[in-house]
């Protein structure tokens, strides 16, 4: 038993750990008042986003315990440091940007750089997907939940 826990990746170990924080983090939710999707409460969005963090871990966990293959040890050499980094700065001028140029430009400057530094250099895809998210995400939280979205340079949305 203790072999085969050895072997399996670190998808195992981080699956397992954001499991057990999207568990805290959903106790702590129930703190504030979570209310409906027609009439959220402060817990809300913390409860929607821990329980998706958990669905997606436990996808990971199950998808990383079925799986027999283990990454070479090339592969495990060959990490990307520049798109970690990079990812990392995006996020840090997205923070800074984010209140003066408005929620829907920036999240569309921030999803396009991330389809494109996780895709494989496709400008069409990469750019719909953007733009597709931003828009969804932009009805989905202002429209639809009735946050304030920071508006920026675009004065109609």
């Amino acid at each position: 038993m203790k072999e085969w826990i050895l072997r399996k990746d670190a998808n195992l170990w981080t699956s397992l750990f954001l499991m057990v924080l999207s568990g805290v983090v959903i106790s702590e939710a129930f703190e504030f008042e979570i209310g409906t999707p027609s009439s959220p409460g402060s817990g809300f969005t913390i409860f929607g986003t821990a329980g998706v963090l958990g669905i997606l871990a436990l996808h990971l966990f199950i998808k990383s315990l079925l799986s027999e293959k283990r990454r070479s040890e090339k592969a495990l050499e060959k990490t990307h440091r520049w798109r970690v980094v990079s990812v990392i700065a995006a996020n840090i001028v997205y923070i800074l940007i984010l209140q003066p140029v408005g929620y829907l430009l920036s999240t569309f400057l921030l999803m396009g750089f991330l389809f494109q530094v996780s895709g494989k250099g496709k400008w069409f895809s990469s750019l719909w997907g953007a733009a597709l998210t931003s828009l969804v995400s932009y009805l989905v939280f202002f429209r639809l939940l009735g946050l304030n979205l920071p508006r920026g340079w675009v004065p109609f949305f």
